[in-house]
Formats: C-alpha cells, sequence, structure tokens
C-alpha cells in the first residue's frame, strides 16, 4: 500500500461530521492501486488532471467506506454482526462500457484490496484482543490518526457521551 499511496502523501478535507476523509496521492502519476500498480480500466467519467494521480477515500458514519480511484470505485460496507466481530462486503464498481471489453481484467485491482484487507483485519482483530484485556487503557492517537479520533468523537456524539 505505501509503494502505491505513500501514507504521508494525504490530506483530509472533511475532518468533522458524519463523513470523513480525502485524497490521497499515487506515488506513480497515471497508476492505481493494483497488484502492479497500473491501471486496470480506463478512467471513470471526465477525470482529468490531479484527480487521475489521486484516490479519495471517505468514511460515512456509521459503517460505509467509499474509495474513488482513477479507473474504479470501491466499497466497504461493515455490518456488526456482534462485539468482537463484523463482517465486511466490499465491492469494486468500473465502467459499463471497460467491463464490456475484451480484455477487462480487474483481478489486479481486486488480488491488491483482498491482501491489503485482510493485513488490516489481522491488525484489527489483535487490538480487539487487546481492548478486551482488563490491564488495556486508552492512549492518545498518534498525529496521523486523525480520521480515527475524529470517528471516535462522532460515535461518541451519536451516543450521547461527548459534549458538543
Amino acid at each position: 500500500l505505501n509503494r502505491l499511496t505513500p501514507y504521508r502523501n494525504s490530506s483530509n478535507d472533511l475532518e468533522a461530521g458524519l463523513i470523513l476523509g480525502g485524497p490521497m496521492h499515487l506515488a506513480r502519476p497515471g497508476g492505481s492501486m493494483t497488484m502492479s500498480g497500473l491501471t486496470c480500466a480506463p478512467p471513470l467519467g471526465e477525470i482529468t488532471g490531479e484527480a487521475l494521480n489521486s484516490i479519495y477515500y471517505y468514511v460515512f458514519f456509521p459503517n460505509f467506506l467509499l474509495s474513488l480511484h482513477p479507473d474504479y470505485v470501491l466499497t466497504h460496507r461493515l455490518d456488526r454482526l456482534a462485539a468482537d466481530r463484523t463482517r465486511v462486503i466490499c465491492e469494486w464498481l468500473f465502467h459499463p462500457d471497460a467491463m464490456a471489453r475484451p480484455e477487462f481484467d480487474p483481478s489486479g485491482a481486486i488480488e491488491f484490496w483482498n491482501m491489503t484487507n485482510r493485513q488490516d483485519w489481522e491488525v484489527c482483530e489483535l487490538s480487539q484482543q487487546g481492548v478486551e484485556s482488563r490491564a488495556y487503557r486508552p492512549g492518545p492517537y498518534a498525529e496521523l490518526e486523525s480520521m480515527i479520533a475524529a470517528f471516535d468523537r462522532t460515535y461518541l456524539e451519536a451516543l450521547g457521551e461527548l459534549q458538543g
């Protein structure tokens, strides 16, 4: 992931409220979030300029992630099953014209996100184990985790546990 979109190469244009997120810039101009780093489909719509070299990541509170890539859209829907269990449904959306091409092959994007998601989920599972410990004490977020802190604030506000 960091090879394709360096983690310090991002910003947030929505930092409070029910929609959070912003752009992250690709390391390789004209690239994409695929196993090869190359696009797997033509650009969506009328995308030009900086947008061709950026992915826009947004969280729609409470359970939807929208990732706008130059060549596809990726969504994640998180369904809470229990306090320690969540079902994540990922969907990749491509322009119908791209899908109609005989050479269309989305596997590079799907494989990339399958690998990345599984790594992220493992970290989430380990974090959940730590939070379940009686010894757990929450600490401050790192500066680069501002979106997680913003999500926490929105969640606490929704529960009525945080005074605005």
